[in-house]
Formats: C-alpha cells, sequence, structure tokens
C-alpha cells in the first residue's frame, strides 16, 4: 500500500512540474500569436492605419526594411496573387535558442493552400515572415 500513494505522489509530482514548465511557453505564444493576429488583420484592410500599430511589434531590423509603403504594395500583391483569405489555421510552433516560429496554413480564393510561417526574435518581435504557395496533388483513383 505505501508503494503504491508513494507512486501515485510521484506521478503527480511529475505531472505538476510539466505544467508549470509549459505555463512559460504558453504566455510566449499567446503574446505572438496576437502580433500574428494583428499582422493578418493589417494584411487583409485596406489601410495605412493598421500598418502603423503593427509595426510596434517588428523587430528593430524588419522595421527598417518594411514601410508603410511597402506593407500597401505587400497587400496589392497578395490580393492579386492569392485573392481574398478564407480561412487560417494555426498548424505548428518551434521554440529555437534564438527565437520561436510560427507555422499557419491560409486558404485564399485564388491559392487554396498557403503555408504562412511567422519567424519571431528573443523578446518576441517579429523578424520575418513568408507565404509559401503549396500544390494539392490530386488523388488517383
Amino acid at each position: 500500500m505505501k508503494k503504491l500513494v508513494m507512486l501515485v505522489a510521484l506521478v503527480l509530482t511529475m505531472a505538476m512540474s510539466a505544467m508549470c514548465f509549459a505555463a512559460g511557453d504558453a504566455t510566449e505564444l499567446n503574446k505572438e500569436q496576437r502580433v500574428v493576429d494583428k499582422f493578418v488583420t493589417a494584411l487583409n484592410a485596406g489601410d495605412s492605419g493598421a500598418f502603423t500599430q503593427l509595426s510596434v511589434d517588428f523587430a528593430p531590423d524588419l522595421q527598417s526594411k518594411i514601410t508603410a509603403a511597402n506593407f500597401a504594395e505587400l497587400q496589392k500583391q497578395m490580393q492579386e496573387k492569392f485573392g481574398n483569405q478564407k480561412e487560417i489555421t494555426f498548424a505548428a510552433y518551434e521554440r529555437f535558442d534564438q527565437g520561436d516560429r510560427l507555422t499557419y496554413l491560409a486558404s485564399y480564393s485564388k491559392q487554396k493552400l498557403v503555408r504562412v510561417v511567422y519567424g519571431f526574435n528573443k523578446d518576441g518581435k517579429l523578424t520575418e515572415f513568408v507565404f509559401v504557395p503549396m500544390e494539392i496533388k490530386e488523388e488517383q483513383k
């Protein structure tokens, strides 16, 4: 009986410590997902007001590369190439020494599937993003 009690106590202790370690990752993930939500909203909006709110979350290197005019051009290119966004789904969260990477799968009116990857530095600032169109192979019967 004592062994059973000790085993239950050990399992509960291990489970509790694992949950505490994951809590820090969840906080970072939530902050980064909010930045992605702002980015997607700004990208789908037609005005530059959303960009000014979003640029606060850019890393200094990205802020120097993307201006309001560049972002407006990106919006135009996205509309021409992919069309209107229908859906976006969170797919993966990866942690690295120098930052994090969030991967989403998006669906657009002209492109069925697009993999969207957002990179963040240690401070939770957006450092990079990429939109990769994916081809869906037809199933052979």
